[in-house]
């Protein structure tokens, strides 16, 4: 199961869904709000979303790879039903209960440019936090994948400028829960992504039990599109290592 980013939808794995069903049933949806997906107007989970897929399509247990958000909604779905998890790969993911301390400005320019209803700079503000990366500027990054993903983002944005479902949703507080998650882990960590993420990556290290991290140089938050050789060279020998190992 591929969980995207909130960067965009399902369309962030374009790269990976072909490369990894060669050798896997891959699944992968529009979480709601993203994509094809409406937001309710009602509060819900990211976790029994996904729950709900996995049902849906007749599945019991799966290995869950998630980056961002997805990763953040795969924490929490580990705890709420972690008989269903074959195996984690956590890629640059966010985490239930852990309060991010050095993107005070992003967040204010993006009030800003969500007040003035200027899309092309919310866009952009985007993309330098989550495609560029604290240490890189627009001209150092590959211009034809920035452009890509930046799509993307801009259709999101519109989207949800459009949308009249606001619901927020619930979560379960996985930073003071990480004991409890006993599925085989894989963190995933590109080494120009915010400091944030790194210091979740070493939070995920110590308090999973077995986990391993590894992590991707040259590329920020959407690594899998930076680079996605090395993300599927990271990835593809822990899934079948797991799946193995679990007969």
């Amino acid at each position: 199961m591929l969980l995207h980013p909130g960067q965009g939808g399902l369309e962030l794995w374009d790269r990976q869904f072909p490369e990894f069903a060669r050798s896997h049933r891959v699944i992968r949806y529009d979480a709601r709000g993203f994509g094809r997906s409406e937001r309710p107007a009602m509060p819900f989970t990211f976790h029994d979303d996904l729950r709900a897929v996995l049902d849906a399509v007749g599945v019991q247990r799966a290995a869950l790879v998630g980056l961002s958000l997805g990763g953040r909604t795969m924490l929490d779905f580990a705890l709420a039903y972690p008989e269903r998890v074959g195996a984690l790969v956590l890629v640059n993911p966010g985490m239930s209960g852990y309060e991010f301390t050095g993107l005070e400005k992003y967040a204010a320019d993006i009030r800003a440019a969500n007040e003035r209803e200027d899309l092309e700079a919310f866009a952009e503000i985007q993309m330098r936090i989550w495609f560029d990366g604290p240490s890189r500027t627009p001209a150092q990054v590959d211009g034809a994948r920035r452009n890509e993903v930046k799509r993307v983002q801009r259709a999101q944005i519109e989207r949800n400028f459009a949308r009249t479902g606001k619901a927020r949703w619930t979560e379960l507080d996985a930073a003071s829960r990480l004991a409890e998650i006993a599925a085989p882990t894989l963190i995933v960590i590109a080494e120009l992504d915010q400091p944030d993420i790194q210091t979740i990556g070493s939070l995920l290290e110590k308090g999973i039990r077995d986990s391993r991290r590894v992590t991707i140089p040259g590329a920020a938050h959407m690594v899998n599109i930076e680079r996605p050789e090395a993300f599927a060279d990271a990835v593809l020998p822990f899934l079948a290592q797991t799946a193995r190992a679990q007969g």
